[in-house]
């Protein structure tokens, strides 16, 4: 199963745009990682067959000329499930790594369960009032984990929640000065212990780049494994935030050796593999896809 790690800066594409086909080809975005074409709130009501007439012409010209060798990962977001119940149909549909599921809710779940094939990945987004409640993120969970359990990442819906708030993020702060922190919170604390990735939201001020690190850099810290991205612009700085340095890089690899001592100290800290293994696996992995980042006149020093 794809890394959740792979897909980078998520960029959403409304199926209407002109340049769909060099956007999920990965012409005219090469840093881009993974690709939503989106017929939901990207597309108004009156779009929606230009919309699929659109997409439809490239899932053709894949199906017939195949992925281009630097394609991203694509997914659909259909605008509801009836919409996606309809794309499955479609003969090209299987060009795509698989669907992104818009204000997903324990409500549809038979519904999505039934619709999407297994070859096709699924990404539910959390964005409706409902996941407020702590005691129904627990019924989600239990939910999940019996009906789709192999979910790729659970995508966080910043704007839609700051919306059931009655809100808009503000534009010299990052998501996690808003009360959408609480939530966050809640729903690292209860779905990644057992075993769900999730995604951070969108930073929709895309001229302040400075701010958009300084939010990447917490997303990394809470362990989120991507972000979507709102404009091209985005791309490389979240990639860079996602980087691992080269002091967690050495410790992971050191608490992962098959001799490592039971407790051990490294460049002023105390590593204990039995209690730091599965953050050093999560650095790892994230370095297989953002890399080490450079660091000059580095030394490590072994307690």
């Amino acid at each position: 199963m794809t890394s959740p790690y792979a897909l980078g800066a998520t960029i959403y594409c409304p199926a209407t745009h002109h340049d769909l086909y060099a956007i999920a080809s990965g012409q005219k975005f090469p840093n881009c990682r993974s690709v939503v074409i989106c017929l939901e709130d990207a597309v108004a009501e009156s779009d929606i067959e230009s919309g699929l007439k659109n997409l439809s012409k490239v899932l053709t010209i894949f199906a017939q000329f195949g992925l281009p060798q630097e394609a991203p990962y694509l997914f659909i977001r259909p605008r509801h499930l009836a919409m996606a119940q309809h794309l499955v149909e479609w003969k090209n549909i299987e060009v795509l790594n698989g669907f992104v599921l818009p204000k997903f809710c324990l409500a549809d779940l038979a519904g999505w369960k039934n619709t999407i094939t297994d070859r096709l990945q699924v990404m539910p987004t959390l964005e409706t009032l409902e996941f407020f409640d702590p005691g129904y993120i627990q019924e989600f969970r239990q939910a999940m984990q019996q009906e789709m359990p192999s979910v790729l990442a659970l995508r966080i819906g910043g704007n839609d929640l700051l919306n059931c708030l009655k809100m808009r993020r503000p534009r010299h702060l990052t998501i996690y000065e808003t009360p959408v922190l609480t939530l966050i919170n809640q729903l690292i604390g209860q779905l990644t212990p057992f075993g769900f990735r999730l995604t951070a939201p969108v930073f929709e001020y895309f001229s302040d780049l400075a701010l958009l690190r300084q939010e990447v850099e917490r997303d990394v810290l809470l362990g989120l494994v991507g972000k979507t991205a709102i404009h091209p612009s985005q791309i490389d700085v979240i990639h860079e935030a996602f980087q691992v340095s080269q002091h967690d890089y050495l410790d992971a690899e050191r608490i992962l050796q098959q001799d490592a001592k039971a407790v051990f100290g490294s460049n002023g800290s105390m590593l204990e593999p039995a209690t730091h293994k599965q953050w050093a696996m999560q650095i790892i992995e994230r370095a297989k896809y953002y890399g080490v980042q450079p660091e000059h006149n580095y030394i490590l020093r072994n307690g």
